[in-house]
């Protein structure tokens, strides 16, 4: 019974070669060397008892009615046909016909390796492809689903190799004819690792990812998680390596291509970086409702910034309003006067864009203070083009004591301790001598004195 079952395969081998065997393999088996494991048909013509398929055993040989053993490794089918019937023909057979068929070639190999489930040399079979051979390692690991496949073919003086690259995914998907090709012996097949890309920063999931076919930079960071609420007004950078070494970074405008920057729709290259920065920051300080740091949104102005902390409180209303600027380079701050209110000297407006690292101060309101024969003295908020005549008005104006002639205004003396005195006469304020009056100052005392009876 196992006789007949070896039989049985033998003659199935044989069919299978025959049928399969190309035009091109026909005209290659007279430079075919046979190798161990070969299975080879021996036929003589008018002779069927001597009819033979044998395996070429691990010394060389094969066994042949009336030859006994011979050694064949390393030759032609033409030498081996030649052999035999010399052999024959010394005392066995006159003038005889030897037919030697290549039934299967266990010694012809391609090999495979990289991101496969099997890799090393495979027997070689006529119409074999490198679909077909990569499904007999049982198919590509998750780590090579997206890397390169290619055939590294040995050229025809023996020492150089070619690569042919094989688009994979297109045979099978039928998008394309050409991604699949037959092999010949000893070709080589590589399955590279996926190709893969990093994001990192501010996003869900920061890490590396496999490079699949056209991936953006929009679909790298939805496959990241998407944006973390660290990073929503942060910049996009796409860090890229050079050819002559070294990275450059490319800003991306996730919104619109604006000038100077890339889209989201950027492809991504082999080992480029997603960089998510974190958001940038301004902060506020002084008589707002709710001073701190806060997120600095594109295009955010001081008035956006103020209406976004609350609005300023009434200890504010008339307060200074400057933006403090970080220097690049030797670490300083300039001070940006604001004019919300028609401050004389400001040099910028509520328009004014924020820059990260900006602090918005809302200083609390200048006073002044009316004492003396008035009828409502006290301290004052110090608004624009206030005068010391103005102030007497506001203050309800002179007791029946006060005398507009006996008014004085005391000011601090700067860079040292005391005050200065200066007199003001607001009888010919009132008459029409507005060169009489003064401006106040932050901290001025004005006092108004009893007159003289």
């Amino acid at each position: 019974m196992k006789y007949l079952l070896v039989f049985s395969l033998a003659v199935f081998n044989i069919f299978f070669f025959t049928a399969s065997l190309s035009a091109k393999e026909t005209r290659s088996l007279g430079e075919y060397k046979v190798g161990l494991s070969d299975v080879i048909s021996i036929d003589v013509i008018n002779e069927p008892g001597l009819k033979t398929t044998t395996i070429i055993s691990v010394d060389g040989t094969i066994t042949f009615p009336y030859l006994g053993t011979i050694y064949v490794k390393g030759m032609s089918i033409p030498a081996i046909e030649k052999k035999i019937a010399e052999g024959l023909g010394k005392g066995y057979i006159k003038y005889p016909v030897v037919s030697v068929s290549l039934i299967s070639s266990l010694s012809r190999k391609y090999f495979i390796y990289g991101e496969v489930r099997e890799s090393g040399g495979f027997p070689f079979e006529d119409g074999m492809t490198v679909v077909k051979a990569i499904s007999r390692t049982g198919g590509i690991t998750n780590d090579g689903i997206y890397g390169k496949i290619k055939v590294r073919r040995k050229q025809d003086d023996g020492i150089k190799y070619k690569d042919i690259e094989i688009d994979l995914k297109g045979t099978i998907e039928g998008s394309k004819t050409t991604g699949d090709m037959l092999i010949e012996p000893d070709d080589i097949i590589i399955v590279e690792r996926n190709k893969t890309y990093f994001v990192h920063g501010e996003v869900d999931k920061p890490g590396e990812y496999v490079l699949g076919k056209e991936i953006t930079i929009l679909n790298a960071i939805t496959i990241a998680g998407g944006i973390s609420n660290d990073g929503l007004y942060g910049d996009v950078k796409l860090r890229r390596k050079q050819h002559e070494g070294g990275y450059k970074d490319i800003e991306i405008n996730l919104i619109d291509n604006s000038v100077g920057s890339s889209s989201g729709h950027t492809m991504l290259q082999p080992e480029d970086t997603v960089i998510v920065e974190r958001n940038k920051t301004f902060f506020v300080n002084g008589e707002v409702t709710r001073a701190g740091e806060y997120v600095l949104e594109t295009g955010m102005t001081v008035l956006q910034a103020i209406s976004v902390v609350g609005g300023v409180r009434e200890q504010g209303l008339y307060g200074k309003v400057m933006v403090r600027h970080k220097q690049d380079g030797d670490g300083g701050a300039e001070d940006i006067a604001i004019d919300l209110n028609g401050v004389p000297g400001a040099k910028a407006t509520g328009n004014l864009l924020l820059q990260p690292g900006d602090t918005l101060i809302v200083e609390r309101d200048e006073t002044y203070f009316v004492h003396g024969e008035v009828n409502k003295p006290g301290e004052y908020i110090l608004k624009d083009n206030m005068t010391a005549f103005k102030a007497i008005i506001l203050a309800g104006g002179f007791t029946k004591w006060g005398s507009p002639t006996r008014v004085k205004v005391l000011r601090h003396k700067e860079n040292e301790a005391g005050y200065i005195s200066l007199e003001i006469n607001i009888e010919k304020v009132i008459s029409g001598d507005a060169t009489s009056d003064i401006d106040l100052q932050p901290g001025d005392i004005l006092v108004a004195y009893a007159g003289i009876f």
